[in-house]
């Protein structure tokens, strides 16, 4: 069964409320979890399968950074932050 589009927008819209909320949370507490920015990493690479997104492209690459420099950099939450502001701009609209 096909469901229309406005389902999968909507869904997308739900994902990508959650992991703002995910590194929002993260950010406030100024704690940085590497399982829980595995689970953001794979689920923002899940939403740009096979469309293009500038704000989630820049999220994810930020997410990329965040993953590879987590245990090397002093200051990671920067690319948090970026993350989290790519994923509000892509909500607002």
């Amino acid at each position: 069964m096909k469901f229309p589009r406005t389902f999968g927008r909507k869904k997308e819209l739900e994902n990508i409320q959650f992991l703002y909320e995910v590194l929002d949370k993260m950010a406030k507490n100024g704690v940085l979890r590497e399982d829980v920015i595995e689970e953001v990493y794979w689920t923002l690479k899940k939403l740009l399968k096979g469309k293009y997104d500038a704000e989630i492209l820049e999220a994810f690459e930020e997410v990329v950074t965040l993953r590879a420099k987590l245990s090397m950099e002093k200051n990671p939450e920067k690319h948090l932050m970026v993350a989290k502001e790519m994923l509000a701009k892509y909500l607002e609209g």
